[in-house]
């Protein structure tokens, strides 16, 4: 190799062994390696040392304004986010990555149902969340932006008979199933008799095939033992998932004499999933909203809740 060297104001040129070659490889490779780290360092130092809204005294979405407030990408809460006046932050595809990004400070606060933040704050005592009700002191939002429904393909016969399932219950018992989801995650509370429960007929009528993203605590997780009434994960060894959707999901198995079966499945390919036959319900903490109720038809009501925005301390 023959590179150019500066002598006496001229440029010569200086034949270099494959050695040097070599060695001049190594340095450049540290001199990159050592600007990279440089950068991370300062990025990191920057989300830490940037100037944090301070959300502990917010109690409307109006004293939310200019702040780093996310929300789960594809969901309700990412149009509600531009409810918030100058709202500021990236958009994240999961809950596990919205709470990253909280914990590491890289954003003030994210968007979530109730029982979620209740949930996520009991795991974290650094966490807490500003407590809005919706279309008065938080966010403006339908009935179905802010519900929870069971999907089902267009056309599918199981849309009547899921309803008939879910009438059988109230919405105090749906509320005090709710409780005891949250207890469990948070507790060593054991729970053998769920406030929405049935006795297991014999599995007569087929396979019931539920899918759900099993990430979305309380309404839906995976574990890895059975406890608490938890159902194994299709083609997942040793994994079990449970929460609020799977207790809901064994009473409707249960009531229509069929046996259930759990798919994990990414929240974005839940609808495309069920249009295509992977399984026949989505049961997975999923607003009826009208772009959905253009794909998929919707159940009744099992679950509704306020939208509120979880910060760190």
């Amino acid at each position: 190799m023959y590179p150019l060297v500066s002598a006496n104001g001229f440029f010569v040129i200086e034949k270099f062994s494959d050695k040097g070659v070599t060695k001049m490889k190594k340095a450049l490779i540290g001199i990159i390696a050592t600007i990279m780290a440089v950068i991370t360092m300062f990025s990191l130092t920057a989300c830490q040392n940037r100037t944090k809204k301070d959300l502990s005294k917010a109690t409307s979405i109006a004293d939310l304004e200019g702040a780093k407030i996310s929300a789960q990408s594809g969901t309700f809460h990412e149009t509600a986010r531009n409810q918030i006046k100058n709202v500021k932050g990236d958009i994240y595809p999961d809950f596990d990555s919205l709470l990253t990004a909280l914990l590491s400070g890289a954003i003030d606060g994210y968007i979530a149902e109730e029982p979620t933040a209740f949930s996520v704050c009991l795991k974290n005592s650094n966490l807490d969340y500003v407590r809005l009700v919706n279309n008065d002191t938080g966010f403006t939002a339908t009935d179905d932006d802010v519900s929870i429904a069971i999907g089902v393909k267009k056309g599918s016969e199981l849309l009547d008979k899921i309803n008939t399932a879910i009438r059988q219950t109230t919405a105090e018992q749906r509320k005090e199933l709710m409780e005891q989801i949250v207890r469990i995650r948070n507790t060593d509370e054991k729970i053998t008799k769920f406030a929405v429960s049935n006795s297991a007929p014999e599995t007569t009528n087929g396979v019931l095939r539920v899918g759900m993203e099993c990430a979305y605590d309380p309404f839906n997780w995976s574990q890895e033992s059975a406890e608490n009434g938890a159902v194994p994960i299709k083609d997942k060894k040793d994994l079990y998932a449970n929460g609020y959707d799977v207790q809901i999901a064994k009473f409707i198995a249960n009531a229509l004499g069929m046996k259930l079966e759990i798919h994990m499945v990414e929240f974005d390919s839940l609808i495309s999933g069920v249009n295509a036959g992977t399984f026949e319900a989505i049961i997975a903490g999923m607003s009826p909203t009208a772009a959905r109720r253009a794909e998929v038809d919707f159940t009744d009501v099992y679950y509704t809740s306020n939208l509120v925005v979880i910060y760190k301390k």
